[in-house]
């Protein structure tokens, strides 16, 4: 006569289940806070692109409004002056030193 012992590998095989389910939950749980910290630095990053993208196209109608204009010639002189520190020839450029 054979004994049945299938109530304690009942047990394990439940437990072994029970785990694992658990484990797989834990899993999905920590995959889905990853996914969305990954989806709001990504939103963050697409704003921080559109308003680039915003700042660039006005700056492309205003330059485009420029040559448009024939003031090219005014914008490349201006240019040259603010930023690139040059002179018309015989121009003579002071520079005041006292901060005010």
């Amino acid at each position: 006569m054979r004994k049945k012992n299938s109530g304690r590998g009942l047990n394990l095989s439940g437990f072994v289940l029970r785990v694992g389910a658990a484990g797989l939950i834990v899993y999905l749980a920590v995959t889905l806070i990853i996914s969305q910290v990954d989806i709001m630095v990504k939103r963050q990053q697409l704003n921080s692109l559109n308003t680039d993208l915003t700042r660039q196209a006005e700056q492309n109608t205003e330059l485009e409004r420029l040559i448009s204009s024939g003031g090219e010639d005014e914008y490349m002189e201006r240019i040259a002056r603010d930023r690139l520190g040059y002179a018309a020839p015989g121009e003579r450029i002071f520079i005041d030193m006292s901060g005010k």
